[in-house]
């Protein structure tokens, strides 16, 4: 259950950058629209940890991850600024919460190098969260 609200911590925050672009969400139908620039995020859980033993308490870490599909040939300025959007919105110490579940980020995000997948050049961003949990 904490994932689900880690998802939704981040995806809400996600949805209030200005000028966003359409997001493509886990299992939920999306259509790309052709040559129009979209996202699509997902949460990449890592095994939790488990600090202290004999507890309720542990801490789950893992990657927040959104991708940006643009049109190929049309330069890297507007994916690149995005990408520096998206990254300056989820900046290191920000803490967001979600239905009594603190989700903090520990590291400025990571903007990985430019691809080509189809008809689309791709930038993904990792943001790297941790929530505390007490069950």
């Amino acid at each position: 259950m904490s994932t689900l609200k880690i998802s939704a911590a981040f995806e809400k925050r996600l949805a209030t950058i200005p000028s966003n672009i359409s997001t493509a969400y886990e299992n939920i139908p999306f259509t790309p629209v052709t040559g129009t620039p979209f996202q699509r995020v997902r949460l990449l859980p890592a095994t939790p940890e488990n600090p202290t033993l004999g507890d309720a308490y542990y801490r789950e870490v893992g990657f927040f991850e959104i991708v940006l599909f643009y049109p190929l040939n049309n330069g890297r300025n507007l994916a690149q600024t995005k990408a520096e959007q998206i990254k300056a919105y989820f900046p290191r110490g920000l803490n967001i919460s979600e239905a009594g579940i603190n989700v903090v980020v520990p590291r400025t995000p990571t903007i990985a190098t430019a691809t080509q997948l189809d008809d689309r050049y791709v930038i993904p961003i990792s943001v790297e969260y941790f929530a505390e949990i007490f069950s």
